[in-house]
This record gives C-alpha cells, sequence and structure tokens, in this order.
C-alpha cells in the first residue's frame, strides 16, 4: 500500500502444507489462507482511506510448469515470455490482468486460476500442485490534490514440492 513491491513463498515439501498455508478453503473464512487474508487487508485498507487518494487494483495469476508460464485466467497463453522494458520493468508478455473493486471479484478470479492449475497424484500426495503458481497483486493509488502517485505489485507464490522426484514418483 505504500508502494513497494513484495513477495511472499511458500516453500516446502511435497505434502506439507505450502497450498493451503496460501489459499486454503477460499469459501471458509475459518479455513482461508494468506492470499484471501492478504486480500481483504488491502481492501479493508483501501476503505479506510481518505477519499482524495484513487485507487486500482488488478489481478493476475500464472503457473510455472516443466519451465513454461502459463496464465491461469486464459489457460491458451501457455508458453508467455518474460521481457524487459524501460518504462514497464519486468513483465511476462500479453498475461491477463483483471481490475478488480472487490474482495469477492478477486476470489472469483482465484477459483477460476487454481481450477487450471496442473494437478497430479504422487506417492507422497493424491492431489498434488506439480507447479509453482503465482497470483499477482498490482495497486496503483494517485493523490488527487497533490498529484503523487504510487505503484506496488505483490507477488503470492506456492512452490512446487522441493523434493526429489524418486520420492515422488
Amino acid at each position: 500500500m505504500e508502494g513497494f513491491n513484495g513477495t511472499i513463498f511458500a516453500y516446502g515439501q511435497t505434502g506439507s502444507g505450502k497450498t493451503f498455508t496460501m489459499s486454503g478453503v477460499l469459501d471458509n473464512p475459518d479455513l482461508e489462507g494468506l492470499i484471501p487474508r492478504i486480500i481483504r487487508s488491502i481492501f479493508d485498507n483501501i476503505s479506510t482511506t481518505p477519499s482524495e487518494i484513487e485507487f486500482t487494483v488488478k489481478v493476475s495469476m500464472i503457473e510455472i510448469y516443466m519451465e513454461k508460464i502459463k496464465d491461469l485466467f486464459d489457460t491458451s497463453k501457455n508458453n508467455l515470455k518474460i521481457r524487459e522494458d524501460k518504462n514497464k520493468g519486468i513483465y511476462i508478455e500479453n498475461l491477463s490482468e483483471f481490475y478488480v473493486s472487490g474482495e469477492d471479484e478477486v476470489l472469483s478470479y482465484l477459483k477460476i486460476g487454481n481450477e487450471a492449475r496442473s494437478i497430479s497424484s504422487t506417492i507422497m500426495n493424491d492431489n498434488s500442485s506439480r507447479s509453482h503458481s503465482i497470483v499477482i497483486i498490482s495497486i496503483h493509488q494517485n493523490n488527487v490534490d497533490t498529484l503523487m502517485a504510487k505503484n506496488g505489485k505483490l507477488y503470492l507464490v506456492d512452490l512446487a514440492g522441493s523434493e526429489k522426484v524418486s520420492k515422488t514418483g
């Protein structure tokens, strides 16, 4: 919210609870993970900010699987490239970004993205995500009185299991 970029990683062995820690159960406030809690916090913060500050919030979600980047909101985009631009900085070319106005809207997109993730059964876990997933929340704020602007991105990363392939089969 202060115009900084940040990242939160969930790292560990298959079956250790990374996905549950990050997402939890999206429709259950008692079992929700970090991502829905962070989203609520962002919109709570926006709702208590003085009216001279205008916000735009965008959300994207990608999967990195077998060294390919896939847009989880538009799965036809499945071999995206990382680019760098003087003005934009580092970005993922052709990645879907959706403007969102509230927590429920973001959670709806996350459900779509989570359903598109690559999962399979392993020796260690029946329903294992085999990919890294990253939720990207971009926040732009503009003070209409002073014309000061701040931009920040938050990367919420659920890494695939970190164990040896021989352990998972």
